[in-house]
């Protein structure tokens, strides 16, 4: 143990400006606090929450005057919206009956630290000792120790992760949409940049005491929620649908990709087309999109009944590895349309099959289990030798296609797309389109799926067909 000497606790919190009742008076501690040394285990961070259902973690920083924070919490209830305030140790010395009061409306209050401080120049003795000190105060004044600390910034350091560890809290927040309502803008300049970037489990940080408009943004933010379908609650709620449960160790199949130099004898299995005669046909989707564009999509496929095969780039599901998930939850099957969506045939084979392991990593992660492994290039773009060096890493078929919406081409009207599609349809037939934010897909999408219903044709995933093409080799 690292023994640190500091004032007993009430006169810490005297300094700090708390000037609690007699009923409140703090208890003083040993002056002598004991600073547990870390075992460089760090907790987790949290700033964007991996969840399915459409919820968003609506936080605050700080606690505002009496009269700023009765009118927040009045319009938090009218609007039916649940919150996380991280207020800091002193201030919950000072006013715990505020703080109660937040509780007492279904809020969650967590650990701002004691003071309030910018931790990031501070040593790992100093962060233990605004986290500790804090979780203190909440014990004696609110009977609770906090699951959950954030600095008055919102960024995170090693140092409060140590500390967060080995205090046995679940860890440190961030935010994934911070839009710095210290610039004083106005009610609607924030919401319209909260608009730009919410979607399922983003974590929303305002402040309480900075900008009075804070107030007025809590209808407008309603507004949205309406729109897009999403629930503001406290970040507990959120954190407690979180689906990403396993590392990407821990998913059996995660290392089925692997970098293999030895390409040059590979037979690639490549898939255009499936001969039959069935009026049978794949729909399948490339790339990918916002949270807004992939649900109006999976809606339309719900609508009609269809199920169909997504092609993911990597590096887009790290960023939303929700929306991944969202897809297979809904019934359909995800593969791989490679890490950074670049021309294989233009990549050296390390850089290729990096980019393939690379994305099937992503994937594996984001479903929390293994993709189907199958990949398709960019625009379609490939050769013999690029094929070869894609298959080497473990990719069990090159799923192509025969028919290019080019639903992607903003220049293209629905019925350009519609056009493209139906003259050249037939079965066993693969169709490509695109998950991209912007295009002509989500109006094309119904009149071409309502086309090929009325004309007896029904759709399949792209893994039956080259399930059923693989056995018959065998046998």
């Amino acid at each position: 143990m690292i023994r640190l000497k500091l004032c007993s606790l009430f006169i810490i919190l005297f300094l700090a400006g708390c000037q609690a009742s007699t009923q409140n008076q703090i208890k003083p501690v040993d002056s002598t606090i004991e600073v547990k040394e870390h075992d460089g285990t760090m907790s987790d961070t949290y700033s964007h929450i991996g969840i399915i259902s459409p919820k968003v973690a609506l936080t605050f920083n700080g606690l505002a005057d009496n009269e700023t924070m009765q009118r927040l919490l009045k319009v938090l209830d009218q609007f039916n919206m649940k919150a996380t305030f991280f207020i800091e140790g002193t201030r919950v010395a000072q006013d715990p009956e505020l703080v109660k009061d937040i509780l007492a409306k279904g809020h969650e209050v967590e650990n701002g630290t004691l003071t309030f401080t910018e931790m990031t120049d501070l040593n790992y003795e100093e962060t233990y000792k605004e986290i500790y000190l804090a979780n203190e105060v909440f014990e004696e004044q609110l009977g609770y120790t906090p699951k959950y600390v954030r600095s008055r910034s919102g960024d995170s350091t090693d140092n409060m992760r140590l500390a967060a560890k080995t205090l046995n809290m679940k860890g440190v927040v961030e935010s994934s949409i911070n839009p710095k309502d210290r610039n004083m803008q106005s009610a609607e300049e924030i919401v319209d940049y909260i608009h730009r970037f919410i979607n399922s489990g983003s974590v929303i940080h305002l402040n309480t005491y900075i900008n009075p408009a804070i107030i007025d943004v809590i209808p407008l933010l309603s507004k949205v929620g309406e729109e897009k379908e999403y629930v503001f609650s406290t970040l507990t709620d959120v954190i407690d649908e979180q689906y990403l449960a396993k590392s990407l160790e821990e998913i059996a199949g995660y290392d089925a990709i692997k970098m293999n130099p030895d390409y040059k004898n590979v037979k690639p299995n490549m898939f255009y087309r499936k001969n039959t005669s069935k009026k049978e046909v794949a729909l399948t989707f490339d790339d990918w999109a916002s949270e807004d564009r992939i649900k109006e999509i999976l809606d339309v496929l719900d609508k009609y009944h269809v199920q169909s095969t997504f092609f993911l780039i990597g590096k887009g599901v790290e960023k939303d590895p929700q929306l991944a998930r969202l897809i297979v939850e809904r019934g359909h099957e995800v593969a791989s349309h490679s890490y950074n969506h670049l021309d294989v045939t233009t990549m050296t084979p390390e850089e290729l099959q990096q980019d393939v392991v690379m994305a099937h990593r992503a994937l594996t992660y984001a479903l929390q289990e293994e993709p189907l492994l199958y990949f398709r290039p960019n625009k379609g773009a490939i050769n013999e030798e690029s094929a070869k060096i894609i298959a080497a890493t473990g990719i069990k078929s090159i799923a192509m296609y025969d028919i290019a919406s080019f639903d992607w081409n903003l220049k293209y009207t629905v019925r350009d797309i519609y056009n493209r599609v139906m003259t050249r349809i037939a079965p066993g037939k693969v169709i490509v389109m695109h998950i991209l934010d912007g295009t002509k897909t989500v109006e094309a999408l119904p009149l071409i799926i309502e086309k090929l219903q009325k004309d007896g044709y029904s759709f399949v995933k792209m893994s039956t067909w080259i399930e059923e093409d693989s056995n018959k080799k065998v046998n």
